[in-house]
């Protein structure tokens, strides 16, 4: 299914007339991210990372974006994406063959005395004010409402103490901005250096050149999980060791207390590794932390 739905997109952009060249350099993905999604492979990166530029692509090929994306989808759960105008077919047979209907027996209705009117000017009182007081409970059951959502998602997001990552449905751009305004560290100074290395001796630093995510297992006792945008430096320290796993190990460079440590990767692979005192070496499966 996915195969088919690379096909899709390349024929697209095909008869659009855009060479992957020309797509790179409107949208600011690299290349060989189109060309991965061109040839049906969806697991260089992320799905966030993944789902963004399929958007871009469609886009950029003149397709519907949110369509797109529930095509790519249905294709990754192996299933065949069907519209929704596709689904709801109107009922033809009823409008072609109308239901007769009966001829009407009109019935002459008995004659009444008209009912007289009386207006109690009390009553039309009390039932304006008790309308206004059921508008006021309703104003203050959606007010009540709000601000209880509004405690529960700053709890979700800001309060709870959680190991799990809630991933939002969000443009590449914002997410981009905000791994900015998150992760932007300043360098460290002679005095900086001092501090850290009085309460840790080692400390790791790792510096992006494309988006990647990270996980490092710090003495064995503790984690630690971020995601860095290009061109974005982030400090770990320990005391004895760390063990890493690098997302998309060709974007990121590694220091050790300010001295570059053999590390090489490809761009969109994933490495393991762990550095100690020893030295640095790779790990064949990814680091967790021994409970």
């Amino acid at each position: 299914m996915l195969d088919k739905f690379s096909d899709e997109l390349r024929e697209k952009r095909l008869q659009s007339g855009i060479t992957l060249e020309q797509m790179a350099n409107k949208t600011r993905i690299d290349q060989k991210f189109l060309e991965a999604i061109d040839e049906g492979n969806f697991a260089f990166l992320p799905e966030l990372y993944v789902k963004a530029f399929i958007k871009q692509y469609a886009k950029e090929v003149g397709l519907d974006e949110t369509e797109t994306l529930k095509r790519y989808q249905s294709a990754k759960e192996g299933k065949l994406f069907q519209p929704e105008q596709d689904i709801l077919q109107p009922n033809t047979e009823l409008e072609n063959n109308p239901v007769e209907q009966s001829p009407k027996i009109s019935v002459p209705s008995p004659k009444t005395q008209p009912l007289k009117s009386y207006n109690d000017p009390s009553v039309e009182k009390r039932q304006a004010e008790s309308d206004n007081v059921g508008k006021d409970k309703i104003l203050i059951a959606s007010a009540i409402i709000g601000i209880l959502v509004i405690i529960i998602a700053v709890y979700l997001f800001f309060i709870r103490d959680t190991k799990e990552i809630i991933v939002a449905e969000r443009p590449f751009e914002e997410v981009i901005e905000q791994n900015q305004q998150r992760y932007i560290e300043e360098i460290p100074d002679a005095e900086d250096d001092t501090t850290i290395l009085s309460s840790d001796s080692l400390y790791l630093k790792f510096i992006s050149s494309e988006p990647s995510w990270i996980f490092v297992v710090i003495d064995d006792i503790k984690t630690e999980e971020f995601t860095l945008a290009p061109n974005i430096e982030h400090v770990v320290s320990a005391g004895n060791s760390f063990k890493a796993t690098v997302g998309n190990s060709g974007g990121v460079k590694v220091m050790l207390n300010n001295n570059p440590v053999e590390f090489t990767g490809r761009s969109g692979s994933v490495r393991h590794f762990s550095i100690d005192r020893d030295g640095f070496r790779y790990l064949n499966t990814p680091p967790k932390l021994d409970l």
